[in-house]
């Protein structure tokens, strides 16, 4: 199986990939790198024809970036599953051959592996099918992608599946984070492996707040949510809505919206349990914080608080 990819490259068509020279290949594919990568570069025509003839020619990182096109996640380009779908499988079967001199070539076929999984599971440019994710999910696990392992355990964790397999679960996720700990994911799901116990005698809340800790060092969004949620609620730890609240603006600041509307939820919350606050001071109050948590600039935020701010004031020294 090769995929069908468009070429509008006359200079290309009287010669096959292999015949092409080293460096016109690596000089087109920083080419059109660099015109993804930079921001004051509005015109993007042509640039995904550029990365399919590098692909065609066998240059690995060509390939990775035309996954990142296809899957729309560059400058604004539509996505297009379909082709998605089809190179991640030619590059998974290795039958849309890499240039096996590259030191990137077997990284970029594993990789394709692990995202060919994610495309079977959630139907990406193909129909779903659970049997053929946990297999390609496999076989990035045993390829050595770290992010395969984490999520073929969040697999093995579902306990209404027949493949269900907790303690597994948490020998892949130990393991994980220990070999890397900056795998995403990886102290997120063995801390909600320990809240729930599973593959372990009982639930064990205080590693579970250990690993969601941990999490929060290296910046896993999910992790800190969880975080939040446990000194909100005082489990294995003593209750802090101010940490917790502090915590949900930092998941959201990373891009966590249940982070985003837990913070609002509890910042009505914290100013109702504060005597003596007017409602109208509690509502200035969380508005400020939910603005603190948009994807915004700092000077755009603050120019949005800043008749809160004065609002709020206002009604201090009444």
């Amino acid at each position: 199986m090769f995929v069908a990819l468009s070429l509008q490259c006359p200079a290309a068509e009287s010669r096959t990939p292999r015949e092409a020279r080293p460096h016109d290949i690596e000089g087109l594919y920083v080419r059109a790198a660099y015109i993804l990568d930079d921001r004051n570069i509005s015109n993007i025509h042509g640039v995904t024809a550029m990365l399919e003839r590098c692909t065609q020619w066998g240059h690995p990182l060509a390939a990775e970036l035309l996954l990142d096109v296809y899957e729309g996640r560059r400058k604004g380009l539509p996505p297009h599953p379909e082709k998605a779908a089809k190179l991640a499988h030619a590059l998974a079967q290795n039958t849309l051959k890499l240039d096996s001199n590259h030191p990137k070539a077997h990284q970029v076929q594993s990789e394709s592996m692990f995202r060919y999984a994610l495309y079977c599971e959630k139907g990406f440019g193909r129909e779903k099918s659970e049997k053929e994710a946990i297999s390609w999910m496999l076989k990035a696990a045993n390829a050595d992608v770290g992010r395969a392992r984490v999520e073929l355990a969040r697999y093995l964790m579902d306990k209404s599946k027949p493949y269900s397999n907790p303690r597994k679960a948490m020998q892949l996720l130990r393991a994980q984070a220990k070999k890397d700990p900056y795998t995403p994911n990886v102290f997120f799901y063995l801390g909600h492996a320990y809240m729930a116990g599973y593959g372990l005698p009982r639930p064990m809340p205080q590693l579970a707040f250990e690993c969601y800790s941990i999490g929060e060092k290296v910046k896993d969004h999910r992790a800190i949510n969880n975080l939040a949620a446990m000194y909100e609620k005082g489990i294995a730890t003593s209750r802090d809505l101010n940490i917790a609240l502090q915590l949900y603006k930092k998941a959201a600041d990373l891009g966590n919206k249940e982070a985003s509307a837990n913070m609002q939820r509890l910042a009505f919350i914290k100013a109702e349990i504060e005597t003596g606050t007017p409602d109208a001071l509690r509502v200035d109050y969380a508005t400020m914080r939910v603005i603190e948590a948009l994807p915004l600039s700092q000077r755009i935020r603050n120019l949005l608080s800043a008749p809160l701010r004065a609002h709020a004031e206002k009604l201090r020294r009444k």
